[in-house]
């Protein structure tokens, strides 16, 4: 079941959302009826239900949600046309509610499976909730808890607390399984080819407060971990993993489909992975080796593949993926026994992030180098189906199953991507000739040849936003005089409504001890609804989330970050706008953003290299930064690793000599004057200067020039007094000389001391012509 999805037509079509500040139909009031409504012909692009609870549909042609017997004028006024499905939906709901097992139920059913099949069968909890409660996971082998490479397949059911029919599926699976072992030849073969983990119920706490306490009364979607300052319940665990690592912003955590309003039924969570839950799935899907795996949600009838969040970006697997797919909907027979189940891909309902299936594919695929189809199916033609439908609704969800247990050999044997390879380290390197090693992360994926880049003259600064942005990557973000902390730009978001835009890192940051991220923000961000994100990753597919910003900053203000996590590995940082379909506000604001590196040399050293290492030879003193790719036919070019860094400190360099310089030695205060600097540096290494203009004012590491090279500089002092100018040179090692001075005076000498002394000398020429006279 499905989302409270923000959109557009509903603010243009449904009046303005003025007209009703107060309502939010997502909380669920207990006088209130509510009825279950189809609404026809509403393109699922325009996102047209914000106040309503979409728990179903067909894409193009309807969809099925949960509203307000109240509110129908809304819909009327605006010519939506619909009909009721179920009058009163507690009502309904509350007689269903004995045809499903309980939570103690069904952990009753799971232990006599074990007992009844001890060789095929092993049960244990792979994580607790927010109120203690023990997530089940049942294993199917023949050597249950032994890896013996066979390929793997995860089946999971109720994700949503008030999908209960999707707890039925796996219990109907995991008895078919182990009852017919030993009996029926194919099944019998699955159970001993294949690990298999089935998990009933991954949310256990819903599932009991909303069947178990409430007979269904409350239709409840969510976990029950309490949020103490908005006094309210819940994350919805399907939108609370980790994005589908594909590297799309707009198919991030926290980007759309979702809500970052904790009262809302699809609320995403603080961050990714917040919840004991999704925590849990995720360490399963770490720890064992998955090639497939089916996620069951009610309703619609459907099979579903990533992408979910957009119709328009497929996967790299997707014909393939979408094959499968089509061949386990042929296998489920429709609730009225007309047809099949339709296969689409998911977004092709409504596009969502944050999902179990486009972050288990994609995690595999770009992540780990693994292949893994995973999909969800949303079993059921009405929202609790009575108990004659029950049984087939099972049984049919289980031939689906079945197929993809039958096909998981295949995907498990299909070329993965090449990772990014590990880098060796090589350190402090005396001689300038050294060997750069590398070691394949997935050799199943059999690299045909890599491709290694050089980096160095490594530079540094605080980005102010007042020269160009070539360090980073603006896709939304873009210069702005609107507001600045210093001088007169910043970078901004922009203020579009249902928008992901994203200022990325281009170059990587190299980690080194102490290392802190700082910047100045300002922002004024519709509150709990739309937010703003600082994110850090290490490979460019997963990020961490370091801070997020939502509300009035009420100015500027200032942000650090501790890298220490991070030392020692190259990072790419990320600023991230994410805005739903209602109130913008001005946006999210940045500027002197440190530190950020610029790498004023790179250098492809070769993209047709069939070993893993590389020989670099003769470079002088500097640091050097290394990293690499590799490529095969399946994929074509992997991603790139993360930096190594070499030091090479040759024995035989020396520093530059003294810098020369010449100009005025007296001046008046604001004039401008031209100064004449050179150095010379034995080794010929490019040259950089240092000046200090005794005034207060500096000109740091301006550069490169080449040695014995004259440049003209100037500057302007605003103040009597005397200066001293210093200057130091450095090469390109990062080997500094000593420092030059030169000394000089504002304003010139023309005081009445020195108009006397020429006085009193013109005096004494004149009286020695009197005497010759």
């Amino acid at each position: 079941m499905k989302r409270f999805i923000a959109c557009c037509m509903l603010m243009a079509v449904l009046i303005v959302p003025s007209a009703y500040p107060m309502m939010d139909l997502k909380i669920h009031h207990e006088d209130e009826v509510y009825q279950l409504l189809r609404i026809h012909s509403i393109p699922v692009d325009d996102m047209v239900l914000y106040y309503a609870d979409i728990v179903g549909g067909h894409p193009g042609i309807y969809l099925d949600v949960i509203y307000p017997l109240g509110q129908h004028a809304l819909l009327e006024t605006n010519k939506i046309t619909y009909e009721v499905l179920i009058d009163d939906l507690n009502l309904y709901l509350s007689e269903n509610t004995q045809k499903y097992h309980t939570f103690t139920e069904m952990e009753t059913f799971l232990e006599n499976i074990v007992d009844t099949y001890p060789s095929i069968s092993s049960l244990k909890s792979i994580g607790t909730t927010f109120e203690g409660n023990d997530i089940w996971c049942m294993e199917i082998s023949d050597n249950p808890g032994i890896d013996e490479k066979e390929p793997g397949v995860v089946f999971m059911g109720l994700h949503h607390a008030r999908e209960w029919p999707t707890l039925e599926i796996c219990l109907q699976l995991i008895e078919t399984l182990t009852s017919s072992y030993g009996k029926n030849d194919s099944l019998t073969h699955l159970v001993d080819e294949r690990r298999i983990w089935i998990i009933p119920c991954v949310n256990p706490d819903g599932f009991i407060y909303d069947h178990d306490e409430n007979a269904g009364a409350t239709w409840w979607r969510k976990n029950r971990n309490y949020f103490e300052e908005f006094n309210t319940y819940g994350v919805d665990l399907n939108r609370n993993y980790g994005g589908s690592c594909n590297g799309d912003p707009l198919a991030m955590w926290g980007s759309t489909g979702m809500s970052h309003n904790p009262t809302n039924d699809i609320y995403c969570g603080p961050v990714p992975f917040s919840e004991m839950e999704t925590q849990s799935i995720r360490n399963l899907f770490l720890e064992e080796d998955i090639c497939s795996t089916i996620s069951w949600h009610t309703y619609s009838e459907l099979v579903l593949w990533p992408w979910g969040y957009s119709l328009g970006q497929q996967t790299p697997d997707d014909e393939y993926m979408a094959e499968v797919g089509r061949e386990i909907a042929s296998r489920i027979t429709t609730q009225d026994g007309t047809g099949t189940y339709t296969p689409t891909q998911s977004a092709g309902l409504y596009p969502t992030t944050g999902d179990t299936t486009d972050w288990a594919y994609g995690y595999y695929h770009y992540v780990l180098g693994k292949p893994l189809f995973a999909y969800t199916i949303e079993a059921c033609s009405s929202f609790h189906p009575d108990e004659q439908f029950l049984s087939q609704i099972c049984k049919e969800n289980v031939d689906g199953a079945l197929y993809l247990l039958q096909e998981a050999e295949n995907i498990s044997a299909l070329i993965p991507r090449v990772l990014p390879p590990t880098l060796s380290e090589v350190g402090v390197e005396p001689e300038g000739s050294f060997v750069i090693t590398w070691s394949q992360k997935n050799p199943k994926a059999d690299a045909t040849f890599y491709h290694l880049e050089e980096l160095s003259n490594l530079y540094l600064s605080t980005d102010s936003c007042e020269t160009g942005d070539e360090a980073w990557v603006l896709s939304g973000f873009s210069k702005t005089n609107k507001e600045a902390f210093s001088v007169t730009l910043s970078y901004t978001s922009g203020v579009k409504n249902n928008a992901v835009t994203t200022m990325t890192l281009k170059d990587p940051l190299y980690v080194k001890d102490e290392m802190v991220l700082s910047f100045y923000c300002s922002y004024d961000i519709e509150e709990n609804f739309d937010k703003a994100f600082i994110e850090v990753s290490v490979d460019g597919r997963t990020y961490d989330v370091l801070d997020t910003f939502t509300g009035t900053s009420s100015g500027w203000v200032f942000k650090d970050y501790s890298l220490e996590a991070y030392t020692g590995t190259s990072v790419i940082i990320r600023f991230r706008y994410s805005t739903d379909s209602l109130t913008v506000g001005k946006g999210f604001f940045v500027d002197d953003i440190t530190p950020v590196p610029l790498y004023r040399a790179k250098t492809v050293l070769s993209e047709t290299i069939s070993d893993d290492y590389y020989l670099i030879s003769f470079r002088p003193d500097g640091e050097y930064f290394y990293r690499v790719k590799g490529y095969n036919e399946a994929h074509g070019w992997g991603d790139v690793s993360g930096l190594t860094k070499v030091s090479v400190q040759v024995t035989n360099n020396t520093p530059p000599g003294f810098p020369r310089i010449s100009g005025v030695s007296q001046g008046r205060p604001g004039t401008t004057y031209e100064f004449t600097i050179s150095a010379s540096d034995d080794e010929s290494d490019p040259l950089y200067y240092y000046i200090s203009w005794g005034d207060g004012s500096t000109e740091e590491w301006i550069g490169p020039y080449d040695s014995d090279e004259e440049i003209t500089i100037d500057h302007t002092w605003t103040e009597k007094g005397d200066y001293v100018i210093k200057v130091r040179a450095k090469d390109s090692h990062q080997l500094m000389g000593d420092w030059t001075t030169f000394p000089l005076t504002m304003p010139r000498r023309t005081t009445i001391f020195s108009l006397l002394s020429q006085t009193f000398f013109l005096q004494r020429i004149f009286s020695n012509l009197h005497f010759i006279w």
